[in-house]
């Protein structure tokens, strides 16, 4: 047991964690209000939890959005059923750590909550403006698809032939893989779970605005640039454990590349000033 509280802490504690510190949040919001609820069920309480579940969870009819405006945020880390989040967190962790290498760990959760509110703006006005919706009735939103559509179409765009491997299927490109589920999410805007699949295409809209800005002319070499930096990495440090500098040298050579190397990996190549690509590319350059 201790073990495990020890890795929950290690992952809250330690920097560059961005993506496994959003699955684990969403993990413990979910276990809390599954042991609240049945702590409430048990003591003949239930409409407690339901009540409070309203307060979370994101209501179509704008006035109640007004008057609790945090569930525009809470509502993306609410979940009620088990499978429900099961699937958010593989898709979260499948995408997130594909392209997490290039956006930075801490992007990942910022993009990540502007696909959550992206979500609930395109549900809250296009609920409002078809007589569909509106004849249907007040519903209410909760769960991370808006914000996990953010990053999957995001990893979509930026990395479009990256390969994953799907069970009787085989190799996909992550492109396939997203326009599936982006037209599937169109298809049941007239379902069931029509809220639902239309905050995912908001957040997909987000995911997509984000990394097309990361394809723009004037960033594309950032990310070629980027993608070796990691491939030498380790190259460059075995290079700096060599040197036959001086020991003192040497500790300063090693210090101020790893602070860079954190810096990339936190907030991504486009983070560094000049001064700090300039030395990045002076130590590649010892190893080409």
């Amino acid at each position: 047991m201790k073990s495990i509280w020890f890795d929950i802490k290690m992952i809250f504690n330690s920097p560059n964690q961005g993506l496994k510190k959003l699955i684990a949040f969403n993990i413990f919001v979910f276990l809390g209000l599954m042991v609240g609820k049945v702590i409430l069920i048990l003591a003949g309480h239930e409409e407690i939890f339901s009540a409070a579940l309203e307060h979370l969870t994101l209501s179509s009819t704008p006035i109640i959005v007004l008057k609790e405006p945090w569930t525009v945020f809470t509502y993306f880390f609410i979940h009620i059923e088990l499978f429900h989040l099961l699937f958010n967190m593989m898709f979260l962790f499948w995408f997130g750590i594909i392209i997490q290498d290039f956006i930075g760990s801490e992007r990942i959760v910022k993009l990540f909550i502007w696909g959550g509110i992206s979500g609930a703006v395109a549900y809250l006005l296009l609920v409002n403006s078809f007589s569909y919706f509106i004849l249907k009735g007040p519903t209410y939103l909760n769960g991370a698809s808006a914000g996990v559509f953010a990053i999957v179409v995001a990893a979509a765009t930026i990395k479009p032939t990256y390969r994953i491997h799907l069970f009787f299927i085989g190799d996909v490109q992550i492109k396939y893989v997203a326009a599936f589920y982006l037209i599937w999410s169109f298809i049941e805007t007239t379902g069931t779970n029509a809220g639902g699949n239309i905050a995912h295409l908001g957040g997909a809209l987000m995911g997509f605005i984000y990394g097309f800005y990361f394809q723009l002319p004037q960033k594309k070499n950032v990310f070629v640039k980027e993608e070796k930096v990691f491939s030498f990495v380790k190259v460059a440090q075995k290079r700096i454990h060599e040197s036959t500098n001086e020991q003192d040298n040497k500790e300063v050579v090693e210090e101020e590349l790893n602070q860079i190397l954190d810096k990339i990996s936190k907030s991504g190549y486009d983070s560094l000033s000049k001064y700090e690509k300039r030395r990045l590319f002076k130590a590649s350059q010892k190893n080409e």
